[in-house]
C-alpha cells in the first residue's frame, strides 16, 4: 500500500511554496517585526485567488471542499516561509462551520472566508491561559444574548473580521459549550494588541462587555465543535512546526557546508555532524507522527484527538530543538538580528506552545491510557 502523497497534493504543496516565497518571503517577514500594519488584509487577495483559503469549505459556497489531508503539504509550506497570515486559524474556521453550522450560518460566513474578504481566526486562549473553553459567559437568552468575560491569543485579531469564540451559555444545564462568530468591530467588544515573542503572528485579547448575539451567528452548541476546533488546529500548528524546523534545518547544513575553520567547513568536525545527524533523526520521526495525525483526523476516527496530541507534543519539542541547534550550528553569526535563523526559533517556540504544551498533552494522554477518561475530555485542556 502507498502512504505517500499524490501528485496533485505535491503539485498544491509547490504552487504554495512559490507564491508564500512571493508575496512575503523573510524580507517581508523581517519588516513586520518592525511594523506588521494590516499584513493579512494585504495578502488575503493573493492568497484567495489560488485558494489557500477555500480549505475544507464546500464547493457550494465558494470552497475547494477538500479534506485537512489534501492541505497538510500547504501549512508545511507555510511554516517553511513563516507566512505572516493566520491561515490556519482561517481553515479551523471554514472547517468548523462547515461541519457543524446551520444553512443560515454557512451561506453568511463561508463565501467570505473562502474569498478573502473576511479574515477569520479562532481566540485560542482562555484568561488564565488555558486553551479549554472557559472566559466567556453567553446571558439571556435565543435573540436577547449577550457575551460577558475575555479570551487571549487571538492571532491577528487587531485584523479579523470574523473571530470564533467559545463561550458558556448560562440559560442550559446540561452541556451548556457554544460556538459563536463575532465581529470584532461592533460595540461590546475591546481588542488590545498583545507582545509576542514571534513579532511576525500579531497576538490579540478580546474583551466582551455586553456584546449582541444574534442567532445566525451561533455556530454550534455542545462542546463538540470546540474540540473540533482543537483537534484540527493542533494537526495544523504539528503540520507548520514540521515545515518551519524543516527549512531552519536544511539551512545550517548548507551553512555549515561552505562556512570554513581552520582550512576546512566546518561540517567535517565530528560534533557539527551530530548535531545535524541527531536533528535530521527527530525531524523523521516527527514527520511520521504528523503525517498520520493528518489521516486519523482527516478520516473522523475516534481515536484521532489521542494521535493529534502525540504528534503536536512531539513535533514541539522537535522544532524546539532543531531551530536551537540551527542557531547554534551557525555559530556567532546566529545570535544575531542580521541572521534569519532567529525568526524560525521564535515561530516554533510560539507554536510549540500554542494549543497546549508538549508536557500537558503528554499529562492529557496519560488520563485517557490510566484513568481511561475519554480522549477529547482528557485533551480538551
Amino acid at each position: 500500500m502507498d502512504f505517500d502523497f499524490s501528485d496533485e497534493q505535491y503539485m498544491m504543496r509547490d504552487s504554495a511554496l512559490g507564491l508564500f516565497n512571493r508575496i512575503a518571503d523573510l524580507s517581508v517577514v523581517r519588516r513586520i517585526y518592525e511594523n506588521p500594519g494590516d499584513i493579512a488584509r494585504r495578502l488575503a487577495p493573493d492568497l484567495a485567488a489560488q485558494g489557500m483559503l477555500a480549505g475544507s469549505i464546500p464547493e457550494a459556497y465558494g470552497g475547494n471542499g477538500l479534506s485537512l489531508l489534501d492541505f497538510a503539504l500547504v501549512f508545511e509550506a507555510a511554516g517553511r516561509t513563516l507566512l505572516p497570515y493566520p491561515l490556519a486559524e482561517t481553515f479551523v474556521a471554514g472547517d468548523v462551520i462547515a461541519r457543524h453550522g446551520m444553512e443560515t450560518v454557512k451561506a453568511r460566513y463561508l463565501p467570505g472566508i473562502a474569498s478573502g474578504e473576511r479574515i477569520a481566526t479562532v481566540a485560542w486562549g482562555g484568561p488564565e491561559g488555558r486553551w479549554d473553553a472557559a472566559g466567556v459567559q453567553m446571558t439571556g437568552r435565543a435573540g436577547s444574548w449577550r457575551l460577558y468575560g475575555r479570551r487571549t491569543f487571538v492571532p491577528f485579531g487587531g485584523e479579523a473580521d470574523l473571530v470564533l469564540v467559545p463561550v458558556a451559555r448560562t440559560d442550559v444545564e446540561v452541556d451548556p459549550a457554544a460556538l459563536v462568530a463575532v465581529d470584532p468591530r461592533r460595540a461590546g467588544v475591546t481588542v488590545t494588541a498583545l507582545a509576542s515573542l514571534d513579532g511576525s503572528y500579531p497576538l490579540a485579547s478580546l474583551a466582551f462587555d455586553g456584546y449582541a448575539v444574534d442567532m445566525d451567528s451561533v455556530v454550534a452548541t455542545g462542546t463538540r465543535a470546540w474540540q473540533d476546533a482543537l483537534n484540527v488546529g493542533r494537526v495544523l500548528a504539528a503540520c507548520e512546526m514540521l515545515g518551519t524546523a524543516e527549512e531552519v534545518f536544511q539551512k545550517a547544513v548548507d551553512y555549515i557546508k561552505i562556512r570554513e575553520q581552520f582550512g576546512q567547513p566546518v561540517g567535517r568536525f565530528q560534533g557539527l555532524k551530530h548535531i545535524a545527524a541527531d536533528d535530521y533523526m527527530l525531524l523523521e520521526s516527527a514527520r511520521v507522527a504528523v503525517r498520520y495525525a493528518c489521516w486519523v483526523a482527516s478520516e473522523g476516527q475516534a481515536e484521532a484527538p489521542l494521535y493529534v496530541a502525540l504528534a503536536k507534543a512531539y513535533t514541539s519539542d522537535m522544532a524546539k530543538r532543531v531551530t536551537g541547534d540551527a542557531i547554534q550550528l551557525h555559530g556567532g553569526i546566529g545570535f544575531t538580528w542580521d541572521s534569519d535563523v532567529h525568526f524560525f526559533f521564535k515561530r516554533a517556540w510560539r507554536l510549540a506552545s500554542q494549543l497546549g504544551t508538549a508536557a500537558a498533552l503528554r499529562e492529557g494522554m496519560a488520563k485517557r491510557v490510566i484513568d481511561g477518561r475519554p480522549v477529547a475530555a482528557a485533551l480538551a485542556d
